[in-house]
């Protein structure tokens, strides 16, 4: 029997045919079972009402709302025991579903993902906790101490404040900044029994603080420690408030007028000479009768001192650098203080009576801290100055 080729051809075109109508019939099944089971409704579980952050879930909290399987994103579904007793990782608000990545076992430290160290107002400077002599490991971030120096003097041991009110803004661990001054991490140990390697929970303590510190402040209180003066630190509940505005402006006067209007006045500080003030000496004098030798009568008379011409004399002056300058009866801060100048005083000095204090030309005691060394000529460019 001869092959005939047009019944050949059609045969292969009708397996073709049939082909693509089984391939077609396959994807549109496919198809249907894809948007039943998209459409496919899956109970969930979402917020009843509004959870904080760090709020612990509870059952009154949640409940189950159906919704189709398309609008779920959540590969995995949360069970009812998952979600209940757990912290909420972030502000939950009403009717959102609850997804595995917004629930933890334990609270979420904020305070280790700040950055630390940037945010400071005159100079961000670390130090070791060993140089103190009563490291406080209680300290946290935003606390104030006040940084003391305890050194020999002729009378004995005197304290002097280096620094008050210096703002903690941190804490080194290993080098790295931290909000907390210990530190929870997991540190390998191996065990040379078994031969494995195990991972231990240990805490870590800060060596170093971060602390929120003048310059001039930074420098006395290096200079201290390096001349062999102990460094203690004291927590204080007294921190100042100060902001970048306020340590140009120091004092603020509102000032209500018919107009209801205010106005700033600013502190200032010109330049005024230091003048001393008047002081007397009591003289005794003998005085004899020459009719009479046995007789005699004792005169007291006090006499004024001329301070200001010993002032006008000399050739050293300082000029007060802080707002309060202190004079006293002695080299030491145990003295009284007797007079109290404010900054930009000149005054005239008689020299340094040792490394850490000046003698005015009248007598008194001004510590290195609260004044600076001045020439005469730079003092008389000042004086000049004064009106």
């Amino acid at each position: 029997m001869q092959f005939n080729k047009q019944i050949a051809i059609i045969l292969v075109l009708v397996s073709f045919l049939l082909s693509a109508i089984a391939g077609a019939y396959y994807f549109y099944m496919e198809n249907q079972k894809s948007i039943k089971s998209a459409n496919q409704l899956i109970l969930i579980y979402v917020a009843a009402k509004n959870i904080k952050k760090n709020t612990i879930i509870k059952e009154t909290d949640i409940k189950q709302y159906k919704t189709a399987r398309k609008f779920i994103l959540s590969k995995k579904l949360l069970l009812k025991k998952e979600i209940v007793g757990k912290y909420a990782t972030t502000d939950i608000f009403k009717n959102d579903s609850i997804t595995r990545e917004k629930i933890s076992n334990k609270l979420v430290d904020d305070t280790e993902k700040e950055i630390i160290g940037d945010k400071f107002l005159f100079n961000s400077y670390n130090m070791k906790f060993s140089l103190f002599k009563n490291p406080n490991y209680s300290l946290k971030k935003g606390d104030i101490i006040n940084i003391i120096s305890v050194y020999p003097d002729s009378n004995g041991v005197a304290v002097q404040y280096v620094s008050k009110h210096i703002k903690v803004i941190g804490f080194l661990i290993k080098g790295e900044p931290n909000a907390k001054i210990t530190k929870t991490t997991k540190v390998k140990k191996y065990n040379k029994k078994t031969k494995k390697t195990t991972y231990v929970s240990t805490t870590l303590k800060a060596e170093e603080l971060l602390l929120d510190i003048d310059s001039r402040v930074l420098l006395s209180l290096i200079t201290d420690y390096n001349k062999g003066r102990q460094l203690w630190m004291v927590k204080t509940k007294v921190p100042p408030i100060i902001k970048k505005e306020e340590k140009k402006e120091i004092k603020k006067i509102e000032l209500i007028n018919n107009s209801k209007k205010t106005k700033t006045i600013k502190r200032t500080y010109p330049f005024r000479l230091y003048k001393p003030k008047d002081a007397y000496s009591n003289i005794k004098a003998t005085i004899h009768y020459a009719d009479k030798e046995d007789a005699a009568v004792v005169e007291k008379k006090s006499i004024k001192i001329d301070l200001i011409k010993q002032c006008r004399d000399t050739d050293d002056y300082v000029l007060g650098i802080s707002n309060n300058v202190h004079l006293r009866r002695g080299s030491s801060n145990k003295y009284k203080i007797i007079r109290i100048v404010r900054r930009n005083y000149i005054i005239p000095v008689k020299g340094k009576v040792n490394q850490n204090w000046y003698e005015t030309c009248d007598g008194y005691f001004i510590h290195k801290n609260e004044v600076k060394k001045i020439t005469k000529e730079q003092a008389l460019r000042r004086m000049a100055k004064i009106k």
